[in-house]
């Protein structure tokens, strides 16, 4: 089988594709056992996102920059992402089903709206709350997860369906407006935002050149800071180091061109920068469960099949 992939840059942003031409918002149901390893690698958006487990359960990882959270959601759980905030998703079972929606940060910015987006959308952004987790035996969050529900559930047949969509985001961020006041949220310090951004820095000059032959040194010149705080910013944001970081990166590309390409497998370790096959089949390995061939083996796609 081949394996859908989120649309990720170089700098880690993920780019959406909008549904609708008219309305910039972005619907998706989403079986994560269409993705490799049932997850989605750690990225993040200008938009902010919502999303309700229809089926089975997901594991949420939110990389702030005040502390990395980790939660549990299942069926009829949900989440709040803010605009900018690094995460990740891995369903913790097959056939993890979630319904969602991303929001651009300007979908209420125009000329009409501009005294709504003042006082109801810009006071999040800058609120510097980066998730809400929704559950759903809670009367708190009853309203906001219906009406995602609903949004993602719209009929783009219906009469009037576009209204309908800008209906339902209005009601939304209203219901997530009242959920936001019971947050207790600590103020992101100043330092927190630096490292942030300066994790941010690192992982565009690794996606740019992971192939190539780059240690810790070059990596802390990327955002031009030491060696020391390039682990304390990785450490800090996303509990692993900047050497651990790039070895998974290089793993997950080569499992790419493994499913999508013909090159062989030497090929294929020196291209996403490892020094010998031998040592990326004993890493493939030890990440994947089975062999690179095997894993070839079992996601390429046949000529027959891409014919029928």
């Amino acid at each position: 089988m081949q394996f859908k992939e989120l649309q990720i840059g170089a700098d880690l942003q993920e780019r959406i594709t909008y549904n609708n031409d008219l309305i910039p918002l972005a619907v998706c149901i989403d079986n994560f056992d269409d993705y490799f390893r049932r997850e989605w690698e750690c990225h993040w958006h200008d938009e902010f996102e919502f999303g309700v487990i229809q089926k089975g359960t997901a594991e949420f990882t939110i990389y702030d920059a005040q502390e990395t959270i980790t939660k549990t959601l299942h069926q009829g759980d949900g989440v709040f992402i803010g605009s900018g905030c690094l995460h990740s998703v891995k369903a913790i079972e097959p056939n993890t089903v979630i319904a969602g929606f991303v929001l651009p940060i300007n979908f209420f910015d125009v000329s009409i709206f501009e005294n709504i987006f003042r006082q109801n959308i810009q006071p999040m952004i800058e609120s510097g709350i980066t998730n809400i987790f929704l559950r759903a035996g809670s009367s708190d969050d009853r309203l906001l997860l219906s009406g995602i529900q609903e949004l993602c559930t719209i009929n783009k047949n219906e009469t009037g369906y576009e209204l309908h969509l800008i209906e339902a985001a209005c009601k939304i961020w209203r219901f997530l407006i009242e959920r936001a006041s019971l947050e207790r949220k600590a103020e992101i310090s100043f330092a927190n935002k630096i490292q942030e951004q300066r994790v941010k820095a690192v992982l565009s000059f690794i996606h740019a050149h992971f192939g190539e032959h780059i240690c810790i040194d070059d990596m802390a010149k990327a955002a031009a800071i030491s060696r020391t705080e390039c682990f304390r910013c990785f450490q800090t944001i996303l509990g692993k180091s900047p050497v651990e970081y790039l070895t998974e990166y290089r793993l997950s590309m080569a499992t790419s061109m493994l499913a999508n390409s013909a090159r062989t497998l030497s090929d294929i370790s020196y291209l996403c920068g490892f020094n010998s096959p031998s040592y990326f089949g004993k890493l493939f390995r030890e990440r994947c469960g089975l062999s690179p061939k095997k894993y070839r083996e079992q996601t390429r796609i046949l000529p027959e099949e891409q014919t029928q």
